[in-house]
């Protein structure tokens, strides 16, 4: 007959409690226990620590050179960045007390998140400084789509914009020029989607469909104004929405990027679901590549549905001068509006609206729109030509 294990005061338990009271008792016997404990606390805070902050550089790095090039790294793309730092306030103060390179590491490498992949810009909030007349241009952009009746008169007025480009307003031309809110704007056209509000002359227009759209509506607007006699060609771009496919991937798909190497079950689901990103890349670069053919200058605006520090943004960004990167102020967050996430103090948490100018231009300043519960928020920049 097996014996039952004995656990009481002579048993196992007991055998433990009577050791670590002689432990405790002894002074030298104390101290080497509580050396085993403190030094197996510091390894394990410091590898921790460590470790995160490898991890945070990495989410860094690949989401700027692989992003939506991986479907993983395309899902947490747009995900509220704020959220990858929450590890990092829990491991400060352990790695404060225990082990302080570790906490030098983590502080380096939550700066290089901030800056890098969250796109801060420590700067002093600069002020709208009104346009001069064949050196200067003020452009707005704003993707009016569930606006919530919020008017855009406020911003409008403050940064007394020369341009205002509309995505997602189809057909308003006319009531803008008839609105004396606007009645500087002399000049408006539409385009599918696509408002052009300009003090300046409206040379041409056109849609901007791309092969490797068919059959998906057009992409984006080019436009030509005469700026003072300088012709300008202006970009108003929309690609389609990743709501639904980011929607599906919450399920799990997401994961197809980590898990569907070659050879295993999960491969194919992960090349169907990365030809999606696939075809916006392609988009991105075609595009680029149209922009990139212009002899004029060009402003290229729009909500890009691409969060900034990713690669999409990267490609916008080797080509073109990113306006928030070059002369913005804080996150620059234009997407969604209004949230409840409390990380983001109830606004936006991602940069998916843009302005971006060629060679031709500088940067002087670049704002975005404050506090106004509809889906995006406006943003504008001056640019001034290069002489």
């Amino acid at each position: 007959m097996a014996s039952r294990k004995n656990t009481g005061p002579d048993g196992t338990a007991g055998l433990f409690l009577k050791r670590l009271g002689q432990t405790l008792a002894d002074d030298e016997a104390r101290g080497k226990c509580i050396a085993r404990l403190s030094g197996g606390l510091r390894r394990f805070v410091g590898t921790s620590t460590f470790g995160y902050a490898l991890l945070l550089a990495g989410l860094t790095v690949g989401f700027r050179w692989v992003g939506e090039k991986n479907l993983t790294l395309a899902f947490l793309l747009y995900l509220p960045r704020s959220l990858f730092l929450l590890p990092g306030l829990f491991l400060l103060l352990p790695a404060l007390l225990f082990h302080r390179r570790s906490a030098l590491a983590l502080a380096l490498s939550s700066l290089l998140f901030l800056f890098a992949a969250m796109g801060l810009r420590a700067k002093g909030e600069p002020g709208a400084s009104p346009a001069v007349s064949g050196e200067s241009l003020t452009v707005l952009t704003y993707n009016r789509g569930q606006h919530m009746n919020q008017s855009l008169k406020p911003f409008k007025n403050r940064v007394r914009p020369d341009l205002i480009l509309l995505q997602e307003a189809p057909g308003r031309a006319s009531g803008y020029l008839a609105d004396d809110d606007y009645r500087d704007y002399a000049h408006a056209v539409d385009l599918g989607e696509f408002t052009l509000l300009s003090r300046y002359p409206i040379l041409g227009s056109e849609l901007v469909v791309l092969e490797t759209q068919a059959p998906s509506p057009p992409l984006a607007a080019r436009f030509v104004i005469d700026f003072a006699g300088q012709p300008v060609v202006v970009y108003s771009v929309h690609p389609a929405s990743p709501r639904d496919t980011l929607n599906y991937y919450r399920r799990g798909a997401f994961l197809y990027g980590i898990i569907g190497l070659p050879g295993t079950p999960w491969s194919e689901p992960r090349r169907v679901n990365q030809a999606y990103w696939d075809r916006r890349i392609d988009e991105a670069e075609v595009l680029l590549e149209r922009v990139a053919s212009e002899s004029f200058p060009v402003i290229l605006a729009g909500d890009l549905n691409a969060p900034a520090g990713g690669y999409i943004h990267r490609l916008f960004q080797d080509q073109l001068e990113d306006a928030h990167a070059t002369a913005g102020h804080g996150f620059g967050y234009t997407f969604p509006g209004t949230t409840r996430f409390p990380l983001s103090l109830g606004g936006p948490w991602m940069r998916i609206d843009y302005l971006f100018g060629n060679s031709h231009w500088e940067t002087t300043w670049c704002l975005t729109e404050k506090k106004r519960p509809s889906q995006h928020r406006a943003l504008a920049a001056q640019f001034r030509l290069r002489k």
